[in-house]
């Protein structure tokens, strides 16, 4: 590095050390204590003195604007340099005194930055450039767990199994173990689920019929089969016919709970003494076999009523549609509506291959429990 240079160079950073050094040893009652007589110009960083500026902001100022000044110097320095470049074919020194300029410049931006790390270690407080913390990436929200029926071993749900969205005709390991059970629905998706326990295998016994709107449900363990069905909000089939003959027989009555009944009811469930086949004046069973609500002395049947379903009125049931049917036996003394119910049996059964309903009941557990059914619920599915 040339003479000139290296005199240059100490003369700029002596004259910011000196500036510095001067307002650092001044006294505070020297800095105000009279108003300022000019205004001090706002910085970049926009700091700016006043009358009421304390000591520490009037030496963060002071720095700042020292900081400001010596990088300002070292740009136009290069500017300089540039231009003296520029006039080097006229000027033969001119070219030597350029390069002389490129390297005191460097060499004082070198010096100036590192007093700048130094002074900003010691007090982070005298940073001027500073770079905004990045937000924090938010956490992802957890993935909603998989529509479905999740059976659990333990209470309260916890046990994070897998979701089972097809009925089960035997529970396997978790027969007799289920403790909790939780339905999630995805109602942005359209899957809905409905569930039913029974405690025999092949869907029909002592039954729970899950609430599928009351998050996690705990119950008694009993289980060893499971229908479970997607539930379908807007089902569109035929409906659901109950026939006092086998083999779907017209002749001996009958009577159709239609698709707009069941959609209406969502899930439709009904007492089946109040399911009539028909009334006085238009019954489907024949006046023979109707009841008989009146008998004169001789034993002569002189008044009749249309039966409803109860007792053993069903022989045979068609699901015209994807629809579940479960009859079911309710005793009002001990079984409650969201509770183990006393008997049940599903409708389509794992034999009926068509899936139309059962020719003849009397061959089925429901008739052969000494528990003839009293209710029945028909829900509507995407797939029966």
């Amino acid at each position: 590095m040339k003479k000139s240079q290296k005199k240059n160079l100490f003369f700029t950073f002596f004259g910011f050390l000196v500036l510095t050094a001067f307002f650092i040893c001044l006294p505070a009652n020297k800095i105000f204590a009279a108003n300022l007589e000019v205004d001090y110009p706002t910085l970049i960083t926009g700091a700016t003195v006043d009358s009421n500026t304390d000591l520490p902001n009037y030496l963060k100022y002071i720095f700042d604007a020292g900081v400001f000044l010596g990088f300002f110097s070292v740009f136009l320095s290069l500017i300089w340099a540039g231009v003296l470049y520029l006039l080097s074919p006229a000027m033969p020194d001119a070219l030597a005194n350029g390069r002389d300029r490129v390297s005191g410049a460097i060499s004082g931006l070198l010096i100036l930055a590192t007093f700048y790390l130094i002074m900003t270690t010691i007090n982070p407080n005298l940073a001027i450039f500073k770079l905004n913390k990045l937000d924090p990436i938010p956490a992802q929200p957890d993935s909603p767990a998989p529509a479905g029926v999740y059976f659990n071993n333990s209470s309260g749900c916890q046990d994070n199994l897998s979701a089972q969205t097809t009925s089960s005709l035997n529970l396997g390991d978790l027969k007799n173990r289920i403790n909790s059970v939780n339905i999630v629905q995805h109602p942005g998706e359209n899957l809905y689920y409905v569930a039913v326990l029974y405690d025999l295998i092949n869907y029909s016994g002592m039954c729970q019929y899950i609430n599928p709107n009351s998050g996690c449900q705990e119950i008694t363990p009993f289980a060893d089969s499971a229908s479970i069905y997607q539930y379908d909000q807007s089902p569109n089939g035929d409906g659901v016919y109950f026939y006092r003959k086998a083999f779907f027989d017209k002749d001996g009555g009958w009577i159709k709970i239609d698709n707009s009944t069941i959609k209406t009811s969502k899930i439709f469930i009904e007492k089946l003494e109040n399911l009539s086949y028909g009334d006085d004046n238009n019954c489907s069973v024949p006046k023979e076999e109707q009841d008989c609500v009146f008998f004169d002395d001789k034993g002569i049947c002189k008044k009749r009523k249309c039966p409803n379903l109860a007792g053993e009125n069903i022989t045979s049931i068609k699901i015209k549609g994807n629809y579940f049917v479960l009859l079911i036996y309710f005793d009002e003394q001990k079984d409650q509506k969201y509770g183990t119910w006393s008997f049940c049996q599903a409708f389509p059964t794992k034999d009926d291959i068509t899936k139309n309903g059962p020719n003849q009941i009397k061959w089925e557990n429901i008739r052969n429990t000494g528990q003839l059914p009293n209710y029945v619920a028909i829900v509507p599915v995407k797939q029966k």
